[in-house]
């Protein structure tokens, strides 16, 4: 029976309800005439509860649950996972509930994870959704170390940067082919923005003999490499062995981009900001569980693919908005200093780049494939640093980019 023929059966029997009720109330005129009138308003009431109830029991269409697992390194309060991760989650989940009529996307976040679990959580089906980068997990994807190492590049921003990792990714099938060994299916690419070393107080760096004794956490091989060959000591170690370190004195500052002292609370140690864009970049990728992407939905899965396409560009507009909200944080800080050795050295600060060119050199050896990798990662640096409207795009802080839909 149609929803219309039970609303219409239903007003009949409301109408011979009443009808028969009032029949009733009449008979009995004798009675007082305010209980009549009490009567008569309950009767009413218990009509209108009717209607309401009959109304609200009309079939509707129940949705399927899907419930998915994301899990990241990040700390729950960084802009990343605060801000970022929780769009991507909350931009898939709104389009289903509006596009499909069968379901509804539930998450369950975990944040936190050990960067070398995430990867394992994923393939083993533990999390359905995970981020994390290549350098964080050495060997797994080899190729994708060439272009986070040190060199003569642009890597003008996040946004830049993120927009030439994905587009290398899509034109070198050599990359492509690292995933099809394992269980994960590629959601997205991101990248940080330039690095800088970030120094505790007394600990400042001005010159490359400044570099010498000092201990430095690295997030990478690639970082590993570099700061050793600046001339400091490296401590390859994940952010929370780097906390430990860092509180309990026993390392000298970090390589990495300016996001970290206010979401990671590293602006509990370090002060002096050094910037050296040649130095550093982290690559960042979004996965899926091959089973759990397989097993969506085609209107779900379609949903996902749109939102992942607009995704990097988004990612790295935020984060080079979140680097620039964490140097306003440090300005902050007494005792905060910023040193740029490329404009205020410029002579020095060449010797830190030509010192360092050797590492991507040794690292393609006779390798035509990684010489390709690197090649093709230069020109496209060079083309979204140079060519608008990548190039001439500026951050929106204080005020954060707004998260696309993906929606065609």
């Amino acid at each position: 029976m149609s929803f219309e023929s039970q609303e219409r059966q239903t007003r009949e029997s409301v109408d011979g309800l009443m009808r028969r009720q009032v029949r009733t109330v009449l008979r009995h005129k004798k009675r007082r005439r305010k209980v009549k009138k009490v009567s008569l308003i309950a009767l009413a009431v218990m009509v209108s509860v009717s209607v309401v109830v009959l109304a609200w029991s009309a079939p509707a269409s129940a949705r399927k649950k899907i419930d998915l697992d994301f899990a990241t390194f990040w700390p729950a309060v960084d802009f990343q996972a605060a801000v970022g991760h929780k769009n991507w989650m909350k931009t898939i989940s709104d389009r289903v509930m509006a596009e499909t009529k069968d379901y509804e996307i539930v998450w369950t976040e975990f944040y936190g994870v050990h960067p070398a679990k995430l990867l394992d959580g994923i393939e083993s089906g533990t999390y359905d959704v995970g981020t994390s980068g290549p350098g964080y997990s050495p060997g797994v994807f080899p190729l994708w170390a060439g272009p986070e190492y040190p060199g003569e590049l642009n890597r003008k921003n996040a946004y830049t940067m993120s927009l030439t990792i994905q587009a290398l990714h899509e034109q070198m099938p050599e990359l492509q082919k690292q995933f099809d060994r394992t269980k994960m299916k590629l959601m997205h690419f991101w990248s940080t923005g330039p690095g800088y070393f970030l120094m505790v107080p007394g600990k400042d760096i001005r010159k490359q003999d400044d570099f010498s004794g000092k201990t430095v956490r690295a997030a990478n091989p690639a970082s590993v490499a570099c700061i050793e060959t600046l001339g400091a000591k490296p401590l390859f170690a994940p952010m929370s062995v780097a906390l430990e370190r860092f509180e309990a004195k026993l390392i000298d500052g970090i390589l990495c981009p300016t996001d970290t002292p206010k979401g990671f609370g590293l602006g509990n140690y370090v002060r002096h900001v050094v910037s050296a864009p040649f130095s550093y970049h982290f690559v960042f990728f979004k996965v899926m569980n091959k089973g759990t992407y397989d097993g969506l939905p085609a209107e779900v899965r379609k949903i996902v693919d749109e939102v992942n396409a607009v995704y990097p560009a988004y990612y790295g507009q935020l984060r080079t908005w979140g680097e620039a909200d964490g140097l306003e944080y440090m300005k902050k800080l007494e005792g905060f200093s910023y040193y740029d050795p490329s404009k205020e050295t410029p002579a020095d600060y060449a010797k830190w780049v030509a010192s360092t060119d050797g590492l991507i050199k040794k690292w393609i050896g006779s390798d035509a494939t990684k010489k390709a990798v690197w090649d093709k990662y230069r020109e496209l640096d060079k083309y979204y640093s140079t060519t608008a409207p990548y190039s001439n795009w500026t951050h929106s802080w204080p005020t954060q980019p707004v998260p696309p839909t993906g929606k065609k």
